[in-house]
């Protein structure tokens, strides 16, 4: 009898105690809302009037959600939670972080039971406040829950389909031939579609599929190194085992961020770096993606770790591509194999050193370990058997390119 009693003065006590927090819901809304904004620092970032017309609000919500579920015949249901879930989403696009999120759920538990123990019955009856703080305890476990689930599934939707519009214009870009797409995707990625651009290529270097370096690292570098005053990351993205990155020119042309991209391909050893030229106008980044692309096969040649622009492969992009090749090779440099063959003799190597030396005899000769009589000797005597004088600009220039025609580029 004594605890049937009991348990009467603690069921009065307790719905006494609801009631005084109900008629104080208002209040308390305000109060959490300026206590949101003076300890979170995201929350005050928010618009003007934006805590007391939402965030408010939701927390009054909250409570009464709350105390409603100390009563005997009601359980708080998913469709409850629908309010917090909502909300939690709304704070994903409002850009509060989910840290914060968690903080305002924390502050509104700790904040009404300021409240509770304020409250006259609680004097009364202290018992009853046990009951409602194991209440407070278990509400901000189940609805952070129920937000964090939100918050988590909005960012991964929203994450995958911004990946997925930047993979689409990514390819419409490299594609060239879709301008509607181009102009469209341009305005959400806020890119100018008039502006000036270039294209830079990280691709794996053949064999090197199981190497140290993981596509996902090696696109968090490409995104951390390529900033700064002469230009800025427009657009990134992988394809299969090559990170693409759209630049903006700022100002100049991609010479000015050389030392950026040299310092990227250094710390990218497994891969090669290589730079389209600087085209006007986003409809034109396909070309540049075919300039970087064009450069790969030099970069994939080159040991020396460093980012190789269009303008650097330009010569050996000529001598390939001309259909003169094998004139130039017949007139050059075939005839001076032959003469080596035939002779045992080094004209080949020499030319080859001299023209990578800056046609410098001294630090020609260094490198072949000759003295520099013997450099300019043989350089005369390439003079009498091709009947082109690497002194002169026409017959070095005539020399320097069939240098840079690959001996097996019919074959390949």
């Amino acid at each position: 009898m004594e605890l049937t009693e009991a348990s009467q003065i603690e069921d009065s006590q307790i719905s006494a105690l609801v009631d005084f927090l109900m008629s104080r819901a208002d209040a308390i809304g305000v109060l959490l809302a300026r206590r949101y904004r003076e300890e979170i620092v995201e929350y005050r970032s928010l618009p003007e009037g934006f805590i007391e017309q939402d965030v408010a609000p939701t927390a009054r919500h909250n409570l009464e959600t709350m105390l409603l579920g100390l009563g005997d015949n009601f359980t708080v249901t998913n469709e409850h939670l629908d309010t917090f879930r909502e909300s939690a989403v709304r704070r994903f696009r409002q850009g509060v972080p989910i840290q914060a999120l968690l903080h305002a759920y924390r502050l509104w538990g700790h904040t009404v039971w300021d409240q509770v123990q304020m409250a006259p019955q609680v004097a009364e009856y202290p018992q009853g406040a046990l009951r409602i703080a194991g209440k407070i305890m278990q509400h901000v476990d189940y609805v952070s829950a129920a937000v964090t689930e939100a918050y988590l599934d909005e960012a991964s939707g929203m994450i995958h389909d911004r990946e997925k519009g930047r993979r689409d214009f990514l390819e419409a870009l490299i594609a060239g031939n879709q301008p509607g797409r181009i102009a469209t995707h341009a305005k959400h990625f806020n890119l100018k579609v008039d502006s000036s651009y270039f294209v830079v290529l990280v691709r794996r270097r053949p064999g090197r599929q199981n190497a140290s370096i993981s596509m996902r690292l090696c696109l968090e570098t490409v995104q951390k190194s390529i900033s700064g005053t002469q230009a800025k990351v427009g657009l990134v993205g992988t394809r299969d085992e090559e990170v693409v990155v759209i630049v903006e020119s700022i100002k100049g042309t991609p010479l000015g961020a050389r030392e950026q991209l040299d310092l990227l391909a250094s710390l990218l050893p497994e891969f090669s770096v290589t730079v389209g030229r600087l085209r006007k106008g986003l409809q034109t980044v396909a070309q540049g993606y075919v300039d970087a692309q064009n450069a790969t096969s030099f970069a994939v040649l080159n040991k020396i770790p460093r980012a190789y622009l269009f303008s650097d492969t330009l010569l050996d992009q000529i001598a390939r591509t001309s259909p003169f090749r094998h004139d130039l090779a017949g007139d050059t440099t075939d005839l001076i194999a032959a003469y080596d063959a035939k002779r045992g003799s080094d004209l080949l190597a020499t030319i080859r050193a001299y023209i990578d030396c800056g046609f410098k005899l001294v630090q020609t000769a260094e490198i072949l370990k000759v003295q520099p009589n013997t450099v300019k000797y043989r350089l005369n005597r390439i003079g009498q058997i091709t009947g082109h004088d690497p002194f002169q600009v026409q017959g070095m220039t005539l020399f320097t390119l069939a240098l840079r025609i690959p001996p097996d580029l019919d074959s390949a």
